[in-house]
C-alpha cells in the first residue's frame, strides 16, 4: 500500500513530540484519533511504529497512509474559527514588535489566545489560517484571558517556543500589569500569597500563588495598581484581588459586587510590560494602555502616566 502523504522533518521541529508536530505541521486532529492511527500503524516513523510522545529527529521519514483528507471514520476535523481579511489587519495592527524568531501583541478586548468550547474567533487560528505564508506554525508561549489586553508573545519557530517557555517555566521573565480596583488598600506595597485551588482530572488540588503589588494612584474608592506576579496560575490576579474584597473592576467571575456586574464595564487589567534576558541584554517590551481603561482611569481621578513606573 501506497502512503497518501510523506513528510521529512525539517531542522526547526528537532526532538519535538510527534503528535505536537502533526497537530502543527499536518492537521490540527483530537488526539485520541493521532494515537489510534498510530496504533493501527497507519502513521510510521521511519518505516516503524512509534507513539505519540515519540521525539522526531532531522530527517525522519513520516509516511501517512490514513486518508487524512477525506476519510471520516478516521478523521473528524475539529472545529477552526476560519478568520476574515478584518480579522488579520487587527492582529498586524497591533503589533509591538516581530523579528525572524518572535512577535509581540498588544492583544486587544475580548479576543481569545486560542480556540474553546465557548470561543470561535482566537489568535491562533487568524495567524495559522489566513496566512498561511507569513504565519505558518505560530507557537503560544503564554496565555491571556479573553477580557485582558496587552503583552501577548508569540514564537514563530520551535527553538523560540522552547526558548520563551523556558523563561516562563523558570520564572526569568519579569510580567508587570496594571489593574483598577475597588477601594483603597492600606498597604501602598506588598505581597498577596495564596494556596488557590484548582480541580485536576476530577482532583482538587492547591497551588501556591504570589502576586507583588504596588499602589501607583488612589482616589477615595478606587486604586490603580502594579502587579508583578511571580507565579503564574489560572486566573491568578483576579483571583487574588477578589479575595482581599479589592476586586478588579469589571470582573465578573470571582465577585458578585453590583458594580462589576455591569455589562458595559470592561475587565481593567491589562499587561503593560514583559522584561527578560537575551545573550545577557535586558529586552523590554510594554503595551499602550487601551483608550476605554485611559478614560476610566481620568473619571475616577487615577493618574496613569507610565512614565512614572
Amino acid at each position: 500500500m501506497e502512503p497518501k502523504h510523506i513528510f521529512k522533518i525539517e531542522e526547526d521541529f528537532e526532538n519535538i513530540r510527534f503528535d505536537k508536530w502533526f497537530k502543527k505541521k499536518v492537521k490540527a486532529l483530537p488526539q485520541s484519533l493521532i494515537e489510534r492511527t498510530l496504533r493501527k500503524g497507519k502513521i510510521l516513523v521511519n518505516g516503524k511504529k512509534v507513539k505519540s510522545s515519540y521525539k522526531i529527529q532531522i530527517n525522519d521519514e513520516i509516511k501517512v497512509f490514513a486518508d487524512i483528507d477525506n476519510d471520516e471514520k478516521i478523521i473528524k476535523k475539529k472545529f477552526s474559527y476560519l478568520p476574515a481579511k478584518k480579522d488579520y489587519e487587527l492582529i498586524k495592527n497591533n503589533i509591538l514588535f516581530e523579528n525572524e524568531y518572535y512577535l509581540v501583541l498588544n492583544k486587544p478586548y475580548n479576543l481569545a489566545v486560542q480556540s474553546g468550547t465557548k470561543t470561535g474567533k482566537n489568535i491562533f487560528d487568524i495567524l495559522k489560517n489566513y496566512s498561511e505564508t507569513e504565519y505558518p506554525t505560530p507557537y503560544l508561549v503564554h496565555r491571556l484571558d479573553a477580557e485582558t489586553t496587552g503583552i501577548l508573545i508569540i514564537s514563530k519557530t520551535h527553538k523560540s517556543a522552547k526558548f520563551f517557555s523556558d523563561l516562563f517555566k523558570n520564572q526569568t521573565i519579569k510580567k508587570s500589569y496594571l489593574a483598577v480596583v475597588e477601594g483603597v488598600l492600606n498597604d501602598k506595597i506588598g505581597t498577596l500569597r495564596n494556596e488557590l485551588s484548582y480541580v485536576e482530572n476530577n482532583k482538587e488540588k492547591l497551588y501556591l500563588s504570589i502576586t507583588n503589588y504596588k499602589v501607583v494612584s488612589e482616589s477615595n474608592d478606587y486604586s490603580l495598581l502594579l502587579l508583578n506576579p511571580d507565579t503564574g496560575r489560572k486566573h491568578q490576579l483576579r483571583r487574588q484581588l477578589s479575595f482581599i474584597k479589592h476586586p478588579i473592576l469589571g470582573e465578573k467571575k470571582y465577585t458578585n459586587k453590583g458594580l462589576n456586574k455591569s455589562k458595559e464595564l470592561h475587565l481593567m487589567l491589562h499587561a503593560y510590560k514583559v522584561e527578560f534576558l537575551i545573550n545577557s541584554k535586558k529586552i523590554i517590551h510594554n503595551a499602550e494602555l487601551p483608550l476605554y481603561f485611559k478614560s476610566l482611569c481620568k473619571e475616577k481621578g487615577l493618574s496613569h502616566d507610565l512614565n512614572n513606573l
